[in-house]
């Protein structure tokens, strides 16, 4: 059961107080997050570039411990499971190959390409957590909350911002079940961030050509 692996920290969310009471030498599973956005787009080459960074995250978030918030302003981390890389990592490769999947409008790179951008894409991740908000028995609901802003690189101006909320339920308080709706629940965000952003530079550049003078 679940329940019996939640590891109770005496804390908020996001504040840095959080720890893990698991202990350092027993083993865990590791997960990763699946893609569930369906590949559908072909990369278009002559496409600007948009630099897609880490995710900055509150310390709770920030490591590769499965956070569950159990209510009352407690943290708990899944016990016997961890992700496979920093929550924010995670997140970024998954927005990173959505890009891929979905958008026409924009090739996406991560800094360490080396690549000529843009754009700039920068994220803020505020809640992804499982909740228990039926009980410790019950399946938990996944929240997820990203902060979006989409800079152009030429000007350093904000194009636009954008908070994304996402939630699911899981199927059942498993851990395979949990880390499912983790992966559902992200790909719906991240296909409606690529949504979001495509959109913003396609109506930044036309009305940059719009604006340029007839030759």
């Amino acid at each position: 059961m679940i329940t019996r692996n939640l590891l109770l920290a005496g804390a908020a969310l996001a504040l840095s107080g959080c720890i893990s009471l698991l202990p350092e030498s027993e083993s865990s599973a590791l997960y990763r997050l699946s893609n569930h956005v369906p590949a559908d787009a072909v990369i278009n080459p002559d496409a600007p570039v948009v630099r897609i960074a880490r995710p900055v995250a509150p310390r709770a978030l920030s490591g590769d411990r499965i956070a569950l918030d159990a209510g009352e302003g407690r943290v708990a981390y899944m016990a016997g499971a961890n992700w496979v890389s920093a929550a924010p990592v995670l997140l970024q490769e998954l927005v990173v190959d959505t890009f891929d999947r979905r958008s026409t409008a924009l090739v996406a790179a991560r800094p360490d390409d080396g690549v000529a951008t843009s754009w700039d894409l920068r994220m803020e991740m505020r809640r992804f957590e499982a909740v228990y908000d039926q009980g410790s028995n019950a399946a938990p609901r996944i929240d997820i909350a990203v902060r979006a802003r989409l800079i152009d690189t030429a000007s350093r101006e904000v194009s636009g911002v954008r908070t994304f909320e996402v939630s699911r339920r899981a199927d059942g308080n498993r851990q395979g079940l949990i880390i499912d709706a983790f992966s559902r629940a992200a790909s719906d965000m991240s296909a409606e961030l690529v949504d979001w952003a495509s959109g913003q530079v396609a109506e930044a550049e036309g009305e940059a050509a719009g604006a340029q003078p007839p030759g």
